[in-house]
């Protein structure tokens, strides 16, 4: 399996089809990396970061011949540079987007697309004008 590969395909899935589901909610694009989350070096207004944690790898018994990848991933959304009820609420609609995009959209890489949960997080680092949400995500991939 080639990791990066897959871990790209991934980033660009949400690049190209989160724009669309923002729309909805008038919400300006994110600034998206799978860097690490360093919230003094990434000072945007709206970012998105993807964190590839776990790599698993089991049998699919119905063919012999697809072996799937269990790709988790933990997807942050950090808003900030705004008043704080307005971050809330960019947050909570921003959040709403990525669900949806993650339930009505298929990658053409994965077999499927499970949000095990999502957190809500206010006054990151004590600072009541930055917000994030965590979005820990499995992504079953044939290879």
């Amino acid at each position: 399996m080639d990791f990066k590969d897959k871990f790209d395909a991934i980033k660009i899935f949400i690049e190209e089809s989160y724009p669309a589901y923002l729309e909805t909610f008038n919400i300006e694009l994110p600034f998206i990396t799978d860097e690490h989350i360093d919230f003094d070096a990434f000072k945007h207004g709206f970012c998105l970061f993807i964190d590839f944690n776990t790599v698993t790898f089991t049998s699919n018994y119905e063919d012999d011949c697809v072996s799937i990848a269990k790709v988790s991933a933990d997807i942050y959304l950090v808003f900030r540079n705004k008043p704080t009820n307005i971050l809330n609420e960019k947050l909570m609609n921003a959040s709403s987007a990525l669900y949806r995009l993650f339930r009505n959209e298929r990658i053409n890489i994965a077999h499927g697309i499970t949000v095990q949960d999502v957190n809500f997080f206010r006054y990151v680092e004590g600072n009541k004008n930055l917000v994030a949400s965590k979005f820990s995500i499995e992504f079953d991939i044939g290879f």
